[in-house]
């Protein structure tokens, strides 16, 4: 064969491989560039580059939004939901990585002039004057080309031949795909919005529980604003083309931990904000408070919760109805801003603990008796418990219910000055006959976890084993109408005994070995809505409190039941409680005092007084 004929077999296999090379990148495409038409994953594209996704998904759907957020990924903790509620429309999270606002400038031409647009809501940090056309990776933080101007050819050319390890990653991560959100896809695609499912179900009440977290606290280096001059002017042109358009802008100041906040150049972010301020009034969120001096408050350092981008709306939108701390919102304009500068870098005293949090004691009984034979761990003498609530009483201690903590981290309410929990797992008829009696003669409450299939009975459920009796819900009605007693849920049927439901039965509501994952998810929901529908049924109280079987739970429990509806999940761990103002996710994982058949009042008193 002659030369010419080995050279056109050479390149028509280099031409057909090329094809076959880019048609595996448009089928997988891993960035979302094309529309992901076949695996349709928008949630890993966009966790993959979300300045190019999110604008291939709006091509598909922007018909079903009106309204937009812009800027870094801090913003994707502002609801849109409630911007929904407040507007009376339809919004958008176009937040990405980074807080770069030539690129955020970039995206506002591009929506008014593609699209309706009638509300825009531009978050603004300190790190917009850090960081300004800035690109780390060309295919994870490069602009679409409908954006930029740049050639198409050249855009698009460079997802079709990208590594084709980046396709062999998303099927890697669409077969693994489970009931928790993973970090190969952490942005939920209709909104818009990070998914914090998992990170709205960890312990954060106790301050060593959130430190012991993964990934929530990063070192702060010292950061020049060295872009002042250029963010101001971003910030001018979006706020040019939004009145040319009609467009209603919203400029927030989110939230900034204190941490990150003044890592920052003090002369740069005095510029930036009198230079804002200058362009417009606008609410800022930033310096000491007690929101942004702990770390609880947010997710990791330079990210908010989601319940401080509700409250920091609320004060934007004058909503009531949301708890505010005091301090954490201000309106800032030319004349005032010198004032706030002056107040943010003056005192920086830590705000103290106690005026937005609560220490709060949970006691954790079980049975009662008359026969000093029968005490035991989980069994109390009913004289012995008597002296119990005696001696609360008269050391000043009050007991509140699962609602007043509720309310109390709304906002809706105080709590006394030593407020203590008493609850009584499973259900037995001795807590109305013993311990109900007592409480009210003290002027206490106490809530009981019942176990459902053993509501009302004596024997356990159907192995003709006698078991200690039960009370009905009828029965307990007039203690609950009276106000001594709660009733909440301890599970209808996953506080499984080994010995009667043998060894391979259900550990409380963990995930039997060999379950299938959905399988676990519907076991654990259909359980958690029996219980609940049979407490409603037959009282008149709402049921949101969940206590873990044996103090059992783990990541997907938790998930599970806050999906729910429960505000409350209680466990066994042994400690206080600390509850939070504005963070309802310290109701989570509460901790409890465990007291046992052997405890004195006295000994109590002192476990309490230890704290």
């Amino acid at each position: 064969m002659k030369l010419t004929g080995w050279l056109r077999i050479f390149f028509g296999v280099l031409l057909g491989g090329t094809l076959l090379f880019m048609a595996y990148n448009f089928i997988l495409d891993p960035f979302g560039v094309f529309g992901d038409r076949f695996l349709n994953w928008y949630e890993y594209d966009m966790t993959m580059s979300p300045r190019v996704a999110k604008i291939a998904y709006l091509e598909q759907h922007h018909e079903n939004y009106d309204s937009y957020v812009v800027g870094s990924s801090k913003a994707s903790s502002l609801p849109v939901a409630e911007l929904n509620d407040y507007l009376d429309a339809s919004f958008y999270n176009m937040t990405w990585y980074g807080g770069d606002l030539r690129d955020e400038c970039q995206l506002v031409h591009y929506l008014v002039d593609h699209y309706t647009v009638k509300n825009l809501v531009l978050a603004v940090d300190p790190q917009g004057a850090a960081v300004y056309d800035s690109e780390e990776d060309v295919l994870k933080d490069h602009m679409h080309c409908k954006l930029t101007g740049e050639s198409p050819l050249v855009f698009y050319g460079r997802y079709l031949l990208c590594n084709p390890a980046y396709g062999f990653d998303k099927v890697r991560a669409c077969l693994d795909r489970g009931y928790l959100v993973s970090q190969d896809a952490v942005y939920t695609a209709e909104t818009g919005c990070y998914n914090k499912q998992k990170r709205d179900a960890t312990p954060i009440g106790d301050m060593a529980d959130y430190l012991a977290l993964e990934n929530n606290v990063f070192p702060q280096g010292y950061s020049e604003m060295a872009h002042v001059d250029d963010a101001l002017g971003a910030i001018r042109d979006i706020m040019e083309t939004c009145e040319a358009h009609g467009v209603s802008l919203t400029i927030l100041g989110v939230p900034v931990n204190n941490d990150e906040f003044y890592s920052y150049d003090q002369a740069g972010m005095t510029r930036f904000w009198t230079g804002l301020a200058e362009l417009t009034d606008f609410y800022d969120f930033w310096g000491n408070n007690a929101v942004n001096g702990d770390i609880r408050y947010f997710y990791d350092t330079n990210h908010f919760r989601n319940d401080v981008g509700r409250m920091a709306l609320a004060a934007a939108f004058g909503d009531e109805s949301v708890y505010v701390p005091e301090g954490f919102a201000h309106v800032t304009t030319r004349d005032t801003v010198a004032g706030r500068i002056a107040e943010t870098y003056g005192d920086r005293t830590p705000v103290p603990e106690s005026a937005y949090t609560a220490r709060v004691p949970i006691l954790m009984y079980h049975s009662f008796t008359h026969d000093p034979g029968q005490v035991s761990e989980t069994t109390m003498l009913a004289e012995t418990f008597a002296d119990h609530v005696r001696a609360l009483s008269q050391a000043g201690y009050q007991a509140v219910g699962y609602d007043d903590l509720l309310a109390y981290v709304r906002g809706e309410a105080d709590l006394p000055e030593n407020p203590v929990v008493l609850t009584f797992d499973d259900g037995y008829r001795n807590n109305l006959e013993d311990a109900a009696p007592a409480l009210e003669e003290a002027g206490m409450t106490g809530t009981i976890a019942v176990v459902g299939c053993s509501v009302g009975k004596d024997i356990y459920k159907d192995t003709g084993q006698a078991m200690i009796p039960h009370f009905s819900l009828e029965e307990a009605a007039a203690w609950v109408d009276r106000g001594v007693l709660d009733i909440q849920s301890h599970s209808y049927d996953m506080h499984q005994v080994p010995a009667l439901d043998g060894e391979n039965c259900r550990q409380g509501v963990l995930r039997m070995e060999g379950e299938d994952e959905d399988a676990y998810v519907l076991a654990l929901t259909e359980d958690y809505e029996k219980s609940k529908a049979q407490i409603e049924g037959a009282l008149p109280l709402t049921c949101h409190v969940f206590t873990y079987p044996y103090g059992l739970y783990d990541l997907t429990s938790e998930v599970v039941l806050q999906s729910l509806g429960v505000d409350v999940t209680v466990t066994t761990r042994p400690g206080v409680s600390q509850v939070i103002r504005g963070l309802p996710q310290s109701l989570y994982q509460m901790k409890r005092i465990d007291v046992t058949g052997e405890t004195t009042a006295q000994a109590l008193l002192e476990t309490l007084a230890a704290g």
